[in-house]
Parts: structure tokens; C-alpha cells; sequence
């Protein structure tokens, strides 16, 4: 009896260690990941942290979910100012934004950014109860790895907007952690779940998911353990994803399948965007986690384990890019962190179990702070990537933000505003905070005439919205679609050289960079209010300078200016 006494107080004290650890790790991800970038403040007054056109598409899509109470439609102002075009792009991130901002009272610029942050934190938490299953010291050990998602190349998922692939990859980790209780009665319910979550949160990460399901499947047959039920469950839970799924399915195939259908390419960039690279762990933690994939292999030889095949397999992904999945395999590395913290782990804990014979719980979460510790670099330490906070408040910044959000409650709903030059412009997803379709002078073709020293009346002018992929699709049926951008061409949106004295309303800049083109704003702003009917109506200044001018057009369409003015008299 006292020796079952003592044994339950040991299990008692390893629980209760294991839950400390555990919430340390929670706090420490949370600190590494949102609350350094945010000031450690929950709530902003703009924007804040946003570093990217995507970062922003995302942002104003969740607003304008809030404002319309459904995605039937896609909000005016990001569709060019069709008021039918299909909500196109996979929902659920979207939506759990919108409920987060009325459960939490958080601007959805906060609420969807920060459930981003939260689902990666619990990705990292699911796969150290994956990697449990196998090895508990091994998960407590591999656990610190994912401090590194919030750093580096990792980084600028958040910062430059991969919020959806992100968010799909915590569904795609709880379908791992779900095929792993395949064995339980029902357990088809959550894989069906999870997998068209997966999907309708980003749908790469959906084909990622039954690509994995399909390697689990051969793994088992391979060693003569597929079972009838593994077989029903999977087939069952398929079946349950494609119901609750179907109906995107359709839009999927008329949008992005139907306009932009899936090319196999061989990629080594990622664009402009720094790509995460298995090297940018630096040669210590290569060497741990090579270590650990050996061990994992021998591992899986006598064994099936959920760890260690979600490791090989999303290691494997992430240079899928060499074997046609180019850009979805680069989102996959931005978890490498905690994918791969399993070899981390496993490399750590087997090879000083060859020193350490009788293994003590207390022994993993010592070496797992000392990682801290590293990882977080209060002990420095070469050769191993360590955690860098990164401080900026992004792209927006309050005065912009007070501009750009006058307009809704100032202006007619089909009011059409023009941008002129601006520094930040450029990213021009942040533009539909207008909550008005926005236009905006081309930038070459406005350094051009600057630099000819005319204002001009005719400037090439984009109408802005999200085309890309979709062709502003709209539905005829359930299974026929048409195309605006199609219909009325390419040259209506983009390249199109317009009337400024068309607009209702003008954005200029009274800063910026370089100052030649704040001083072009001005002096082309002093030409409109030349006519009595141009009229300043609201102005941003720091307290001591105006900053952005807005400016309005009681007559658009009359002749406001000549073809060409010189400013060398002016």
C-alpha cells in the first residue's frame, strides 16, 4: 500500500511538472510570437504589423465578412465595384476572425491576425501530443523548436500575410493528431472535420492532407496493418469532408480551377518573399535534426508511429517544390520548425540515452529550458539559428489610417477616389479600407511626368480590386459562371488612361520619401482648386504639418484643367 502511495505521488509530480512546462511553453510562444511585434498590446488603433499587400487582402476581407453578415458576395470595393462577384476564396479563416472580433471585442485587423498567431501556437502543442504517443521525453525535448517559427524567414508568413496557409496547416496537424486515433469508435467524425477544414481554410493544405493520408495508408499496408476499419474510416471520414466541403468544391472549380488551374512547376524563389531554408537552422540543429531523421527511419522499421511519419512526409513536402509544388511547398516550411522538431527531439533524447541509462522526466525539461534559453538567446550560442524580435508597426501608421477610414461614413457609396502618389501605396490591398473601389495613378507614369515637368490631365489609372486567380467571377448557376474581367478586358481595369477630372474625390500625399513627388501632389492639387468647384474637405497633420489632403470634385466630368500644364513657371 505505501509503495502504490509513493508511485501515485511520483506520477503526480511528473503530471504536474509536465502542466508547468507546458504553460511556460505556451507563454514563451506567445511572447515570441505576437506580443513583441504588438508592443505586447492586444488592441491597436490601426493595422498594426501588416508588412504586405496579402497581409492587408486578408484584413479587409475579414472586415467586409463583419460588415456584409455573410461571404455570398465579395465586397464591392475589393471586386472593382461589382456588387455580384462570388466570394471566392476559401472561408474559414475569415470567419473565425469575424467571431473572434464580436466575442472579444477586437477590431478585425486584430481579431483574424491573432487567431493566426494562437492556431500556430496550438500547432506546435499538437504535435508535441503527437510526438507524446511515441516518446514523452522526446516531445518535451522538441517542444523549444518552435520558438524559431516566430523568427527569420519563418517570420514572414505573419508579417507578409500566408495567414490562411498557416491557419490550414493547425487543421492539417489536427488531422495527423486525428489518424492517430483512428482506432477509436467514430474516430472518421474528426478526420472528415479536419480535413475539409484544411481545405476550406486553404485548399493546397487539403491536397497536402490526403496526399498524407494516402503515404499512411501504403506505410500500413507496406507492414501488413491495414485493417478493414482503418480503410472505413478513411473512406467514411472522405465522404464527411466532401459534404461539408461541396459546396466551395463548386466554387473552387468555377474560380480558381476553372481561371487559374494548377500548373506542376519547378521552383527554387518565392518571388520577392525570403524563402525558409532547411540551413537557416544553422549547423548545429541541421546536424540534430538529420541525426533524428536516421533514428526516425530505423524507428518506423520496427514500429508505425504518427510522429514520425508526419515528420519524414512534411519534410518531404517542403521540397516538393523541386518535384512541381512550387509556392505550397514554401508555405509548408514556414512550420518546418515544428514539423521537424520530432528528429529535433528524437536526435537529442536517444543519443544521450546512451550516456544516461535510467531516464528521469525532469532530465528532458531541464534540457529543453536550457534550449530556451538558447533558442531565445539569452545564451548566446554560434551555429544555432536564435530568436531575433522583430519591431515595426508595418506598413500602416495612424495619419494614413485616419484618411483612409474617413471615407466610408463621408462619402456616397459609388463615389469614385483617386490616389495619387503615396510610399505606401504600392501595397494596394491596404487601399480598400476606403470601403469605395479605389483608383490609382501608375507610378512609372507619374514619375515620367514629373520628371517632363507637365501636370497632366490623362494619367494611366488602375481601377484596384482582388482579380488575381478568379477574373472577378461571378455565378449565372449553380454550375455556370462568368467572367467581368473577361467581358469588359483587361484594358478597363488596368493600364487605362483616364480623365482625372472624372473623380469625386482626390488622395494626396503632402509627404513622402522622395520629396519631388509630395511636391508634385501639392502643385497638382493646386491646379484642381484652381476651380471653384474643387474643395478641400478634410486634412491629416502630425499637430504641425498636413501629411495627406482629401480633396473633392463638385463636378466630375467637366473639364477641370487643360491636357498639359508646365510647372517650370510655377
Amino acid at each position: 500500500m505505501e509503495n502504490n502511495k509513493r508511485e501515485i505521488q511520483k506520477m503526480k509530480i511528473k503530471y504536474d511538472l509536465e502542466k508547468i512546462y507546458l504553460i511556460l511553453m505556451f507563454s514563451i510562444l506567445l511572447w515570441a510570437s505576437s506580443a513583441n511585434l504588438w508592443e505586447h498590446k492586444l488592441s491597436h488603433d490601426f493595422p498594426y504589423g501588416l508588412l504586405a499587400s496579402d497581409s492587408f487582402q486578408h484584413q479587409i476581407r475579414t472586415e467586409s465578412i463583419k460588415d456584409m453578415g455573410n461571404y455570398r458576395y465579395e465586397a464591392p470595393y475589393i471586386s472593382a465595384g461589382f456588387k455580384d462577384t462570388i466570394g471566392f476564396y476559401p472561408p474559414v479563416l475569415y470567419h473565425l476572425g469575424v467571431i473572434f472580433s464580436y466575442l472579444s471585442g477586437l477590431e478585425t485587423y486584430d481579431s483574424v491576425y491573432f487567431l493566426v498567431f494562437i492556431l500556430t501556437i496550438f500547432s506546435a502543442l499538437i504535435v508535441y501530443l503527437i510526438i507524446k504517443q511515441f516518446n514523452k521525453q522526446a516531445a518535451i525535448i522538441a517542444l523549444p523548436l518552435a520558438i524559431l517559427t516566430f523568427t527569420g524567414a519563418a517570420y514572414v508568413g505573419f508579417t507578409w500575410g500566408s495567414w490562411p496557409a498557416i491557419a490550414a496547416q493547425f487543421f492539417l496537424i489536427a488531422l495527423f493528431w486525428s489518424i492517430s486515433k483512428i482506432d477509436f469508435e467514430h474516430s472518421f467524425i474528426l478526420l472528415g472535420i479536419f480535413l475539409s477544414a484544411a481545405a476550406l481554410t486553404h485548399t493546397s493544405e487539403g491536397i497536402f492532407a490526403v496526399l498524407f493520408i494516402i503515404f499512411y495508408l501504403i506505410i500500413h499496408f507496406i507492414k501488413k496493418e491495414l485493417t478493414v476499419k482503418r480503410i472505413k474510416d478513411v473512406v467514411f471520414g472522405g465522404i464527411l469532408s466532401f459534404v461539408l466541403s461541396v459546396y466551395y468544391i463548386i466554387i473552387f472549380k468555377f474560380t480558381w480551377m476553372g481561371v487559374q488551374p494548377y500548373k506542376f512547376m519547378i521552383e527554387t524563389e518565392w518571388g520577392t518573399t525570403p524563402l525558409f531554408k532547411l540551413t537557416d537552422f544553422k549547423i548545429v540543429l541541421v546536424i540534430f535534426i538529420i541525426i533524428g531523421i536516421i533514428f526516425s527511419i530505423l524507428a518506423l522499421k520496427k514500429r508505425v508511429d504518427m510522429a514520425m511519419m508526419m515528420g519524414i512526409f512534411m519534410f518531404l513536402v517542403g521540397y516538393g517544390n523541386f518535384v512541381g509544388f512550387n509556392v505550397r511547398s514554401f508555405q509548408i516550411r514556414l512550420l518546418w520548425p515544428i514539423y521537424l522538431s520530432v528528429f529535433f527531439g528524437l536526435a537529442i533524447y536517444q543519443l544521450l540515452k546512451f550516456v544516461i541509462k535510467k531516464w528521469r522526466t525532469v532530465y528532458s525539461i531541464i534540457i529543453a529550458v536550457i534550449f530556451i534559453l538558447i533558442f531565445i538567446k539569452i545564451v548566446p550560442v554560434p551555429f544555432i539559428q536564435q530568436y531575433e524580435k522583430l519591431s515595426t508597426a508595418g506598413l500602416m501608421d495612424s495619419f494614413h489610417w485616419e484618411a483612409l477610414t474617413w471615407f466610408p461614413s463621408n462619402t456616397e457609396e459609388d463615389a469614385k477616389i483617386l490616389f495619387l502618389y503615396g510610399d505606401m501605396y504600392n501595397q494596394n490591398a491596404l487601399l480598400r479600407n476606403i470601403k469605395r473601389p479605389p483608383y490609382m495613378v501608375k507610378t512609372n507614369e507619374y514619375v515620367a511626368a514629373l520628371n517632363e515637368g507637365l501636370i497632366k490631365r490623362n494619367y494611366k489609372i488602375d481601377l484596384l480590386g482582388d482579380h488575381k486567380g478568379v477574373n472577378y467571377a461571378y455565378r449565372k448557376s449553380l454550375f455556370s459562371y462568368g467572367y467581368y474581367k473577361e467581358e469588359y478586358g483587361s484594358d478597363y481595369f488596368y493600364n487605362s488612361e483616364r480623365d482625372i477630372c472624372s473623380f469625386d474625390y482626390y488622395v494626396f500625399d503632402a509627404a513622402a520619401r522622395q520629396n519631388a513627388l509630395a511636391q508634385y501632389n501639392l502643385l497638382i492639387l493646386q491646379e484642381l482648386l484652381k476651380n471653384g468647384w474643387f474643395e478641400i474637405v478634410h486634412k491629416v497633420n502630425d499637430g504641425q504639418w498636413d501629411l495627406i489632403i482629401i480633396a473633392k470634385n463638385n463636378k466630375p466630368g467637366e473639364k477641370c484643367m487643360e491636357d498639359e500644364v508646365s510647372t517650370k513657371n510655377g
